[in-house]
């Protein structure tokens, strides 16, 4: 049997384990879970993912997982965190701020200068809501509400001189 030093010492070894996803997270708990697989070959299905309040990602099969096993027990771990080497971003700058979509590209950047940049790889971004802006707005291209272009919009009720023309209409 061994001394309680060297018990102690085996569980401290066992708390923590770096592994791979190796199936698709479990979304239909409360709390997701997903199934790891650790060096040698130790497989720990259903394993709680605790993330961030307020943030939520679904990693896939593949992603690294950084699991808690507590008091060295492997039966009782938490996946603590998650990445996805395959994709990551390489070229921020020191102390810049990304969330992102590795399989797509989409972005929303908080760069080093204090702007916030929001790259969708598709080229549209959806805003669901009404949108309040307090300052200019510039735009390289057309602006279009409902089926009137700011660019390239025609008018009623044209009056010559110093007359007025009536609401745009859709061309």
């Amino acid at each position: 049997m061994a001394d309680p030093f060297t018990r102690l010492a085996r569980r401290v070894a066992m708390a923590l384990g770096l592994g791979r996803q190796s199936s698709d997270t479990d979304e239909a708990a409360n709390t997701p879970t997903l199934q790891v697989t650790l060096p040698g070959g130790e497989v720990r299905s259903d394993v709680p993912l605790l993330q961030h309040y307020g943030f939520h990602s679904r990693p896939v099969p593949g992603s690294d997982v950084l699991t808690v096993f507590m008091a060295g027990d492997r039966t009782r771990g938490v996946a603590v965190a998650t990445g996805d080497q395959r994709g990551r971003i390489t070229d921020l700058k020191p102390g810049e701020v990304c969330v992102y979509h590795p399989r797509t590209g989409s972005k929303i950047l908080l760069a080093e200068n204090g702007d916030i940049e929001i790259v969708p790889a598709s080229g549209v971004l959806k805003v669901t809501a009404e949108l309040q802006v307090d300052g200019p707005i510039k735009a390289t291209g057309d602006i279009v509400a409902g089926e009137v272009s700011l660019q390239n919009h025609l008018t009623s009720e044209v009056q010559s001189g110093q007359g007025t023309s009536g609401k745009p209409v859709s061309g």
